[in-house]
């Protein structure tokens, strides 16, 4: 289940102050929030009973604020340590806690953000295209290759560099069969915003992989996949890990969808790789 305290927490520097205020509130007495009306925790903050309404609305968007207590009810046996960044004094236990806490998070909200539309719109240029280039820088870049592995051992010609001088001469070359991904957490990253351009340009279909749906990089998008980064605020950041997790997360569904497409097929292809890859290293040894 989605965290609602920990999303209220790592909501708080987009805030209004008032929001702030009611946010600190309930992250500070959730299970206190439970037994409480509108009214009553309006004026222990204080607040106006609207801004309460107005605030559940964006947490609980169907449900306002009774459902916002029901979600505080569910959370209220859990250890609000969880939600702290890691700390000198944590034990490993601690430090295991917090961080497969931030992992489930990542991927229970990445699920909620991948739109299936969007999903099946990218699995879609990925079939139709004879070449996909795949593009990141940094982290981004190892989620670039793990893609290009995956789909590698079923066949599909996959080329990825993380200088976008090599990339833009490949999809000027093979602009016809060639599709792009481009994997960018922040959707502003220069050398990603500049390859988008030049696909746009040369009418090449590019899908996007990241965080910020609005950023100058999904602007240029013909499919924009979006995933969670529980920590993007984090004082630590800690986001470059759980934004990783989340891509990679991505990518296992784009990948897993597009297997299905032809599964026998794919099956064969797979099988014929372990194989190589064994007599390979059979004959090494």
């Amino acid at each position: 289940m989605e965290s609602l305290i920990f999303s209220i927490k790592q909501s708080i520097p987009q805030l209004t102050k008032t929001e702030q205020k009611i946010a600190e509130f309930i992250i500070q007495n959730p299970t206190k929030v439970t037994t409480m009306s509108v009214q009553d925790l309006a004026a222990e903050i204080p607040t106006s009973s609207a801004s309460i309404v107005r605030f559940s609305k964006l947490f609980c968007a169907d449900g306002g604020f009774s459902e916002l207590k029901l979600k505080l009810s569910a959370e209220s046996d859990q250890d609000n340590e969880i939600y702290d960044e890691i700390a000198p004094q944590d034990s490993i236990d601690d430090l295991k806690k917090k961080l497969s806490f931030r992992v489930n998070q990542t991927i229970l909200r990445t699920n909620t953000s991948l739109d299936n539309q969007d999903l099946n719109t990218a699995i879609k240029i990925l079939h139709d295209k004879e070449l996909i280039v795949s593009f990141g820088i940094g982290a981004s870049h190892i989620a670039a290759e793990d893609f290009q592995q995956k789909f590698f051992r079923i066949g599909k010609t996959v080329i990825t560099n993380n200088d976008h001088h090599v990339i833009s001469t490949i999809l000027l070359a093979k602009k016809e069969e060639a599709a792009i991904l481009i994997i960018s957490n922040s959707g502003e990253t220069k050398e990603a915003i500049e390859l988008a351009r030049l696909a746009k340009q040369n009418k090449i279909p590019i899908i996007v992989l990241t965080h910020k749906n609005v950023s100058a990089l999904a602007k240029l998008a013909t499919v924009i996949l979006v995933h969670d980064d529980s920590t993007e605020n984090s004082s630590l950041r800690s986001a470059a890990t759980t934004s990783l997790i989340a891509q990679f997360y991505a990518i296992d569904l784009l990948y897993y969808s597009y297997f299905k497409l032809d599964f026998s097929e794919h099956v064969k292809e797979i099988i014929s790789s372990q194989k190589y890859i064994a007599k390979n290293f059979k004959e090494e040894d």
